[in-house]
């Protein structure tokens, strides 16, 4: 299994999204007993929140952090074993037939990197949400900040590129690049 995920990027690298959920577990554990009872919950468009709730909903933000880092692991693990990689690709179904096999493993190895990437962006962005969360709620901060839309942003771009790239690559009778 490491041997075919380390096609796409080195296994190590997960060390990185992993350690992006601890520090956010870590952070929301150490403060807990600190919070006070109600924390922001909701915040609009320019990160100034709107919406308010019991403090153990920032635990209910640990659990969509760590469910979101599970998720995007198995769909990585699952890319990079299944033996053929069409059954996960979203694209058309007259399109994904007239894919060789050369494309196919292009894809593969592009969508998993991509992943990887994706997993680490998000995790980046629940890390710096929890961390506002708690520095709202003990009244050091009045909102996100801009980077919480930098992290969007950047997640919006990936997600642009992924489609774009992806329809480049599965073009018909067109080779993909040399993998790496």
């Amino acid at each position: 299994m490491w041997q075919k995920l380390s096609k796409s990027y080195p296994p190590q690298f997960e060390l990185l999204p992993l350690s992006l959920l601890l520090v956010s577990i870590y952070l929301a554990v150490s403060s807990y007993s600190s919070l006070p009872d109600r924390v922001p919950t909701h915040f609009n468009f320019w990160g100034v929140p709107d919406g308010w709730g019991d403090k153990s909903s920032i635990l209910a933000l640990l659990a969509l952090n760590a469910c979101v880092y599970v998720l995007l692991t198995v769909i990585n693990v699952l890319l990079a074993i299944v033996r053929d990689p069409r059954k996960l690709i979203n694209l058309p179904e007259k399109r994904k037939a007239a894919l060789t096999d050369a494309q196919v493993e292009w894809l593969r190895i592009f969508l998993n990197r991509c992943l990887f990437v994706m997993k680490v962006l998000i995790q980046g962005f629940l890390l710096y949400t929890v961390y506002s969360t708690i520095e709202i709620a003990l009244g050091r901060a009045a909102g996100l900040g801009d980077y919480w839309f930098l992290f969007l942003m950047a997640i919006m771009a990936l997600v642009f590129f992924m489609v774009w790239r992806s329809f480049r690559i599965a073009s018909p009778g067109k080779a993909p690049p040399s993998l790496p």
